[in-house]
This record gives structure tokens, sequence and C-alpha cells, in this order.
């Protein structure tokens, strides 16, 4: 199994996918980050306890993206065909899946930890050019950090699970992004107006992650909310897998 998630990583490693992802998120960081500073009339003034705020700021744009490369890193397998060489390389259909379901959460985390390194680097470079130096030994800023940095942490992986999963289910590229959006933009909401219970709206796979996301609304607590999102990946997971290895690949 940790051969299958190696070759899963060195995959992955040799696409333009993760690259191109990690250029992304750090320019959107670094984007929301100037627009945090800058802010709106009346926000509070800067100080070395803005921080943890500058830090979390991309944490839901990051959450997206590791659905986005869990998505792409399952369903492209069978887009351009090279599932075909995998399962015949590795029969085992089920540790394939496996390998995939541990290996893009590892890479989804990476990818988060590194965006969060360079939105901090721009912060602190932001509030220095203010005459504001934060210090890490501060138990009141350091406290926020280790919060915002285990909620990133865990929103990526298991969004990117979710993204495996998802793709899984869907085999083909285009339908699982645009139902993933569908399901977000449309579905839930109808959901919501359909059964006309908008305490209903909380237990949806978007409101799980808005919890973990520290996202402002009516949501669970974070742990409820990192529960509730692991609950809905690990039916995806399964679900996934299970088609997978029974369905004709061609």
């Amino acid at each position: 199994m940790i051969r299958l998630v190696r070759a899963e990583l060195t995959k992955l490693a040799t696409t333009r996918l993760v690259y191109g992802l990690a250029t992304a998120m750090a320019a959107f960081a670094a984007l929301i980050v100037a627009a945090t500073a800058i802010g709106v009339e009346g926000a509070p003034p800067l100080s070395a306890y803005s921080f943890p705020a500058f830090v979390a700021a991309p944490t839901k744009l990051l959450a997206g993206a590791a659905l986005l490369l869990g998505i792409l890193g399952m369903a492209g397998e069978f887009r351009h065909q090279t599932v075909t060489q995998t399962f015949l390389v590795t029969p085992d259909r089920g540790r394939v899946v496996a390998a995939k379901l541990v290996a893009y959460p590892l890479a989804a985390i990476a990818l988060a930890l590194a965006t969060l390194a360079v939105t901090a680097a721009v912060a602190a470079g932001w509030l220095a050019a203010k005459g504001i130096g934060p210090s890490l030994l501060d138990a009141r800023l350091a406290l926020p950090l280790g919060h915002v940095l285990l909620e990133a942490v865990l929103a990526a992986g298991l969004c990117a699970l979710v993204g495996v999963g998802v793709a899984a289910l869907v085999r083909n590229q285009v339908a699982a992004l645009v139902g993933v959006l569908v399901w977000v933009l449309v579905v839930e909401g109808l959901l919501m107006s359909l059964l006309n219970a908008p305490s209903l709206g909380k237990w949806l796979p978007s409101a799980a992650a808005a919890a973990l996301t520290n996202q402002p609304g009516a949501h669970l607590s974070r742990l409820g909310g990192a529960l509730l999102l692991a609950g809905y990946a690990l039916a995806l997971a399964v679900a996934g897998t299970r088609l997978v290895v029974r369905r004709d690949i061609t």
C-alpha cells in the first residue's frame, strides 16, 4: 500500500496540475492579504493580533482547491485513459483507489501548508511595513495561529477526500466538476426551500466545510463540521471505491 501511495504522489509530482494550483493559490493568497489589509471603513486598526486573521483569509479558497485537486486526480485517470494501464499494473482496484484516497489528501494538505506559509510571509511583510512585528512567542497570537493551521489542514484533507470520492462515483471529469458546482450553488438551496427547513442547511456538505473554515453563518461548531464532513467524505469514498471495483472501465 505504501508503494502505491508513493507511486500516486510521484505521478502527481510529474504533472502540471499541482504546480499550477500552488501558483494560483499563492497569487490569490497575496491578493486576499492585500484586500484584507486595505479593509473597509470602520474596520478595527491593524495590530500584531491581526496576523492570524490574515493567515486564515485563504482557508475557504484552499478547501475549494483541495476539492478540485481530488476530482481532477481521480477523474483524470478516466479522462486520459491511464486508468487501464494503472489497473493492469495493479489489478486490485480497491487498493488503487485507496492509494488515491490517501495520496490526494496528503497533497492537498501540503498545498494548504505551502499557501499558508506564503500568506504568512506576505502578511508579516505588510505588518512590518506598518511598524508592527507579530511575535509567535505571544500565546495570544500563537494559539489562534495553531487553530488556523489545524482548520486548514482538516479542511484541505477532507475536501480532497470528498473530491476523490465524487470522481470515483461519476468518473467523468467535467460531469464531476459541474455536478459539485450545481450541488453547492443550486441543489442545496432548493432542498432548503422545498423542505422549508432552514435548520437543515447546517447539515449539508457545504455547510460542514463552512463550519470548519469558520465562515460567517449559522453552522455547526468546528468540531461538528469536521466530523460531519468526514462522514460525507467516508461515505463517498466507500461508495466510489465499490463502483470502481465493480464497473467496467471501458
